[in-house]
């Protein structure tokens, strides 16, 4: 018994160490080939919602159940987009779309909150109908074909070529271009959730100057669409 277990720790141990070798691999890969624009934006923006978001730290005392509930789905949003950002720079796509369909449906129900009681949402599934616009009629889908693995292409962000032209899925992530995509998608519901949260943040504390923090998303919104982040139809 002694020998299997010291087989399984090794295996495991093993494991560990090609994972965080090719996912530093993966990481250089995407800097490598990452725009110097795009860059800086994906850079801003992580700093932006850090800095706004500061102006809500603090103890509520009356605080109502529904500014709660916001400020924590808000929070939950600023830590997951961060999570996400990690598997897209270390090739982990599939779980990375996953994550950002949640934020599409997390920040629905931020919205939700904000038109409708509470009493009304309590153990309902986010209605994503019309918030996003065309676009996010055609990215929602997408989102969700690869969280369900609802068509054997998603096998394509698994899949591996071998140095002898062999084609098959692998344990360990590989860089694929498609990381630039995934990675605009999330910037895509947080540049949304990001002057939602402008808002919110004027509204529950009296000494918040918004003017800066609008410049600065506006600033954003053309970084993103000189990136391509945001589309406008000709």
């Amino acid at each position: 018994m002694y020998e299997r277990t010291k087989e399984i720790v090794d295996a495991v141990l093993k494991f560990e160490e090609r994972s965080s070798e090719t996912r530093k691999i993966v990481n250089a890969k995407f800097l490598e080939n990452e725009i110097e624009l795009h860059y800086i934006f994906r850079k801003s923006l992580d700093g932006f919602l850090i800095l706004v978001m500061e102006n809500l730290f603090g103890k509520y005392d009356d605080a109502s159940e529904k500014f709660l509930y916001q400020l924590n789905l808000t929070i939950s949003y600023i830590r997951t987009h961060f999570v996400i950002n990690n598997l897209i720079l270390d090739g982990d796509l599939i779980e990375a779309y996953t994550l950002i369909r949640k934020q599409f449906e997390k920040y629905t129900r931020i919205n939700e909150l904000d038109n409708k009681p509470i009493e009304k949402l309590r153990g309902k599934t986010p209605n994503l109908i019309n918030l996003f616009g065309e676009a996010g009629k055609e990215i929602y889908p997408e989102l969700s074909e690869v969280a369900h693995f609802g068509h054997p292409r998603v096998s394509e962000f698994l899949s591996v070529e071998t140095k002898d032209g062999k084609k098959g899925p692998s344990m360990f992530p590989t860089y694929k271009e498609s990381a630039i995509i995934c990675y605009d998608r999330s910037a895509y519901v947080a540049l949304y959730f990001s002057a939602w949260l402008i808002d919110f943040v004027q509204e529950n504390n009296s000494k918040y100057d918004r003017k800066k923090d609008i410049e600065t998303f506006l600033i954003l919104e053309k970084m993103a669409l000189d990136c391509n982040i945001i589309r406008v139809k000709e």
